[in-house]
């Protein structure tokens, strides 16, 4: 049977926040034969990012797509389009921040799952990964006309990388703490 001074092995059936996928807890064998969806995902999501780099809209491009889906009448397009000449490097330039910050959690959970458990190198790499698909990102667009990159993307691009792996490096050391004092006690 089993050896009788081993600790016992807790499993829950139900997944709560605190073990998601990229917790430092070992994922469990049954769940590894879905290791492939992080991976899926985090290259669909690199395509996107790719895909949208190649892509130019221009303003009265967009403006004629907005009135088309909305149905927004001539004024009510003059009031969006002062908003959007307001706001828009907030959305845009908040985008960039989000898509890399997504960027840096799904790979860092594809090689959570992958490999087993989420470690501090583990998170660098997959902010050092993610930094220079962002350098790499604004070069491919110097290439695509009407286009250009920006040192300011970039910079922008490695705060929601910073961003999100300070996240996953504070969480880490919440769990790894949580796990010593569960093991300590249990000694």
């Amino acid at each position: 049977m089993g050896d009788r001074f081993a600790p016992p092995v807790i499993r829950s059936r139900s997944i709560s926040i605190a073990q998601s996928p990229i917790d430092d807890t070992d994922s469990p064998p049954k769940h590894r034969k879905h290791r492939w969806r992080f991976l899926v995902l985090f290259g669909m999501w690199l395509a996107l990012i790719f895909g949208t780099s190649c892509t130019v809209i221009r303003p009265t491009e967009f403006f004629t797509l907005v009135a088309k889906i909305s149905g927004a009448g001539q004024e009510t397009m003059e009031r969006f389009a002062l908003f959007w000449g307001v706001s828009w490097f907030a959305i845009v330039k908040g985008w960039h921040f989000t898509e890399f910050a997504i960027l840096t959690l799904l790979l860092a959970a594809s090689l959570k799952w992958w490999r087993g458990k989420l470690t501090n190198g583990t998170i660098m790499g997959s902010m050092l990964f993610c930094i220079a698909f962002a350098v790499s990102d604004e070069w491919h667009q110097s290439f695509i006309p009407d286009r250009f990159g920006t040192v300011q993307d970039v910079l922008i691009d490695s705060l929601g990388v910073c961003a999100a792996g300070l996240i996953l490096l504070v969480r880490l050391k919440r769990q790894n703490a949580k796990n010593a004092a569960v093991n300590g006690s249990r000694q």
